[in-house]
């Protein structure tokens, strides 16, 4: 059973589970063509505001987009760092336990109040959140690395330009991918979990207010048009660019 199979499964369990809960209760569990007519007309013709659906869907994504990628390159860089010097490693190896420990929601309203409600405070809040999470596979990835490699090319007078290009960089490659689809999985929720808490536009803003509202109808429609964004970007973006990269296991 191919994973392309096995996800369309999954979305036809999901949908009839879906409308089954709305034949059941369809004020708490709205139909699923109910919320999709919703969402086309909250990107037509704008929500409350004036703004379409895909001006907050687009504000939230470029946030999370941001924040993915400032995680991404401080895990990959504390893990070099890490591989590099010994001192280094011991002194993450004893705070990324400690750094992982606090509540996001916590870690959201400390940065805010440091540093406003506005996106700033929440790329920062999201890159310090989700970055521990990417640096143990990082770590790990580092750490798996074949010895008989790396003595291989100490064999062969390999200087260390050459020993990243040819061995660290393609060992990584792998656990780089793996650290980007989990980070890309957790820099969303965690943004619209800021947005939520103050922030006048993006997926969380309108949530909030939708929920304030007790609609519970525009509020699933946002979670969908995102998660429909953020499955897109898993499938014809990262799946497509991850199969070009190690096309040359085959």
């Amino acid at each position: 059973m191919n994973r392309t199979y096995r996800f369309g499964v999954s979305v036809v369990a999901l949908l009839v589970a879906w409308v089954g809960l709305s034949m059941v209760d369809p004020e708490l569990f709205p139909a699923p063509w109910a919320v999709a007519v919703l969402a086309v007309e909250l990107t037509l013709y704008g929500d409350v505001g004036g703004q379409s659906a895909l001006y907050h869907v687009g504000i939230t994504f470029g946030r999370v987009l941001l924040a993915t990628g400032i995680a991404l390159a401080l895990a990959v860089g504390i893990g070099i760092a890490m591989r590099v010097d010994e001192d280094i490693a011991r002194v993450f190896e004893t705070w990324l336990p400690i750094w992982m420990t606090p509540p996001d929601v916590v870690v959201i309203l400390i940065v805010m109040v440091l540093l406003g409600f506005n996106t700033v405070a929440i790329v920062a809040a999201v890159s310090f959140v989700c970055t521990p999470f990417a640096l143990v596979s990082i770590w790990e990835g580092m750490q798996d690395l074949d010895p008989n490699l790396v003595e291989m090319a100490h064999t062969f007078d390999a200087d260390r330009a050459l020993l990243w290009r040819s061995v660290y960089l393609p060992h990584l490659t792998s656990y780089v991918f793996a650290s980007l689809r989990n980070l890309f999985g957790m820099t969303w929720k965690v943004a619209v979990i800021g947005e939520v808490f103050g922030i006048t536009n993006g997926v969380g803003a309108r949530i909030r207010y939708w929920f304030l509202q007790s609609n519970v109808e525009e509020v699933v429609a946002y979670a969908a048009m995102f998660t429909v964004v953020v499955l897109l970007i898993e499938y014809a973006v990262l799946k497509p660019l991850e199969q070009r990269a190690f096309a040359w296991r085959a």
